[in-house]
């Protein structure tokens, strides 16, 4: 079993500029600042891992599991061509009582990244799954 504090997935990343122009793109990033990396971009890694996370490694029934919150905390810029390493460590795995019946399964991993060549703590994301229970809302 997957105890809080556990880390659970580890990936290492380069930070492309292809996939940032992209990314900058799709998030209506300024041009103006070309080697600036957009706030949210760790989810371009982070989706895949979560992903495969949500349902193989903690078994979330993807089709009863929904987003529950992101956030972010950052410590240095992180600039195109960098390499990162993304550390996803369980914070939580807690059952409580929904509003309106059944149980929900709340799941919060906290995503590290960090810079391979300096080790150096870049930026730092928590997100939440939420599991609905069967016949809940």
């Amino acid at each position: 079993m997957i105890a809080p504090g556990d880390v659970i997935a580890e990936r290492d990343f380069p930070v492309e500029h292809g996939k940032l122009r992209e990314f900058a793109l799709a998030v209506r990033h300024p041009e103006s600042e070309p080697f600036s990396v957009p706030p949210t971009f760790t989810m371009v890694p982070s989706a895949r891992l979560v992903e495969r996370l949500v349902t193989e490694v903690l078994g979330l029934d993807r089709a009863r599991t929904v987003h529950g919150e992101q956030a972010y905390e950052y410590f240095a810029p992180i600039r195109p061509g960098d390499l990162l390493r993304c550390s996803a460590r369980m914070l939580s795995d807690d059952v409580k009582e929904g509003r309106r019946g059944g149980r929900m399964r709340i799941v919060r991993v906290e995503f590290e990244y960090r810079s391979v060549a300096t080790g150096k703590l870049l930026c730092r994301e928590v997100t939440t799954s939420i599991e609905k229970g069967e016949g809940s809302l």
